[in-house]
């Protein structure tokens, strides 16, 4: 039974430490959700990330080298002192016999202070005549066999340990060695140090070069966003030119520079397209006024007056094309008045089929909209229930026969889209490209009237919205997807 209640308690213990490693995800995540790492993928930051990695790379290369040459010569070093000291011994006359020797070694001994080497005096048959190691050696015959001499003080094997023997005049053994561990030690703490300094000296760099990306990313943001106000309309809109004088400054004049002739050059079209429309429209309405005037004669023939309402409608639809370049020039440029705020889709889509259901019903058409709850999008609502009523005329001129018009809203691709869908003949997939092009009219073979700049009108006032305009099968029929933006 307590077995039990011990595994009860386990895991309670257990899901409350996850339901509390969860609780601290979310929090970091939340945290990390307001910083902004864009500017780990700008190119000065790159850079600056490459150069650290390869010099880290060197450095960890020139530490490891560092480490194994200091080893190298820490060992040449120590074999050097040993061999040092048994000629200085030899020169002594410290090496005839064990006595003298060990009577040296113990005053050695109570002169030095410090490290000492590892010394062992053996008699010619093996006894033990002095060591200064903490434990006694075990006793053994080893002549002069250095490995075995090593396993007498208990290093047998060991490479951290340089050891020589030398045979004194009376046959005993002089055993001298190094331990140099201790040494290596010390000697590894140098390219630790410096590597340390080295990698903290790298992410302060790193740091540094954070922060200049950080300041090359808001550059690019500001002239982004610059670029983009001026593609919405506003002329006077200018690039951000800081007083420091860096690359990105000479950019933006020149970008300045290019602006103010493309200003020019539009103020310049402008000019000549509105005095152009001036001149036009002047004639061409009283050319509309005078047909307009003759027709109403009483003394005109049937033949007569059937030639001048032909020409009536003729110049009626050289003014509608007129209106209607200009309109897409206007809006394609921003310079058309607009103002964007909240607006109701159920309430647009309902408008347009109040207005539409008169010539869908003489048609003999069902225009339906398919929408029971409100659902808010953002734009110009004037401009956009005039691209649904293009929309919806094309689909009542070349779709009405077929019965059915159906007016929605629908996710598509990621934006919320107001579509327009009908049961008629559609348009080729291949031919979707060509659909919004001026004057296009997809191989009409000229039964419905019309100069094909409806879809036009659509795609430029999708684009002021930085919308899309998408087209897709209803198989059989032709949807229209008007892609908006939420907010």
């Amino acid at each position: 039974m307590s077995s039990v209640n011990n595994l009860r308690e386990h895991g309670l213990r257990l899901r409350l430490f996850r339901r509390r490693a969860l609780m601290k995800l979310h929090q970091w995540q939340a945290i990390l959700a307001n910083y902004d790492p864009a500017f780990l993928s700008t190119s000065n930051f790159r850079q600056a990330i490459t150069i650290a990695y390869l010099f880290m790379m060197m450095m960890l290369g020139c530490i490891v080298g560092v480490s194994v040459l200091s080893e190298s010569l820490l060992r040449t070093h120590v074999h050097d002192i040993i061999t040092n000291d048994i000629y200085s011994y030899s020169a002594k006359s410290r090496l005839k016999t064990s006595e003298s020797l060990v009577d040296f070694l113990r005053q050695e001994r109570d002169e030095q202070s410090g490290e000492l080497p590892m010394v062992m005096v053996l008699a010619a048959d093996g006894a033990l005549i002095y060591h200064n190691a903490p434990v006694t050696p075990a006793r053994g015959h080893c002549g002069m066999d250095i490995e075995c001499l090593k396993g007498l003080l208990g290093v047998a094997g060991s490479n951290q340990v340089i050891a020589l023997a030398v045979r004194l005049d009376d046959g005993a053994t002089f055993f001298r060695a190094y331990n140099i561990v201790p040494m290596m030690e010390r000697l590894r703490t140098i390219p630790l140090v410096a590597g340390a300094g080295v990698f903290i000296l790298l992410m302060c760099c790193l740091l540094v070069s954070s922060r200049f990306s950080q300041r090359n990313l808001n550059s690019v943001r500001q002239i982004r966003e610059a670029l983009r106000r001026y593609s919405t309309g506003e002329q006077h809109v200018r690039m951000p030119v800081s007083p420091w004088g860096n690359d990105f400054d000479g950019l933006c004049t020149d970008i300045n520079q290019n602006l103010e002739r493309i200003d020019r050059l539009m103020n310049q079209v402008r000019s000549t397209a509105g005095h152009v429309a001036h001149e036009l429209r002047t004639p061409l309405t009283h050319l509309q006024n005078r047909l307009f005037s003759l027709g109403e004669r009483d003394d005109l023939s049937g033949s007569v007056r059937r030639e001048i309402d032909a020409a009536t409608t003729e110049v009626q639809d050289v003014l509608a094309l007129f209106r209607n370049v200009m309109r897409i020039g206007e809006i394609e440029s921003g310079r058309c008045v607009h103002q964007f705020e909240q607006f109701s889709a159920q309430d647009l889509l309902n408008d347009l089929a109040e207005y539409y259901q008169p010539l869908a019903e003489e048609k003999q058409c069902l225009l339906a909209v398919e929408l029971k709850a409100s659902m808010p999008l953002f734009g110009d609502r004037a401009l956009v229930f005039q691209a649904m009523a293009n929309l919806i005329e094309n689909s009542l001129k070349y779709a009405a026969e077929r019965g059915r018009i159906t007016l929605s809203v629908q996710l598509h691709r990621g934006w919320l889209a107001l579509v327009v869908a009908d049961l008629g003949p559609g348009i080729s997939p291949d031919l979707y490209p060509r659909a919004t092009e001026r004057f296009e009219r997809l191989g009409q073979d000229g039964t419905h009237s019309g100069f094909g700049l409806g879809l036009s009108l659509v795609k430029a006032i999708a684009e002021l919205h930085h919308g899309k305009l998408y087209f897709g099968s209803a198989d059989p029929g032709l949807v229209v997807y008007l892609c908006l933006n939420r907010s």
